[in-house]
């Protein structure tokens, strides 16, 4: 019975050690981002994981960089506009407004100034 019990615990432990295995690490993540996703989800991807992605510091600051670029450019297009505001695609605009959300300086610069010459459609 001992005997039993003792390989029932044993096949859990094994089980459990090979599912913990399975999910990927953050930088294997970021990875499969950086090549699939946009730079918006990448770079929110690279915020919220920031003290896991240590190693990986160059890469989210240069994703961080392009969604920064993308954003100036959308942004700038209002001035090309005049009075109209810009629409941008509601999928993307989602991402964007995410991304402000969750990294505070790029929130802190463009939040205001995107919710008020910005359409999502």
């Amino acid at each position: 019975m001992i005997l039993r019990i003792q390989r029932s615990l044993l096949s859990i432990f094994v089980l459990v050690i090979t599912l913990s295995d399975c999910q990927k690490s953050a930088s294997r993540q970021l990875d499969d981002l950086l090549d699939s996703g946009s730079s918006f989800t990448s770079a929110t991807f690279c915020e919220k994981n920031k003290s896991q992605l240590i190693e990986r510091k160059e890469d989210c600051e240069k994703v961080t960089k392009l969604a920064q670029e993308e954003i100036d450019t959308i942004l700038n297009r209002r001035l090309d506009l005049g009075i109209a505001p810009v629409i941008v695609e509601k999928n993307k605009g989602k991402e964007i407004e995410e991304f402000l959300q969750v990294h505070t300086r790029m929130g802190i610069r463009y939040w205001e100034i995107w919710k008020t010459n910005v359409i999502l459609e």
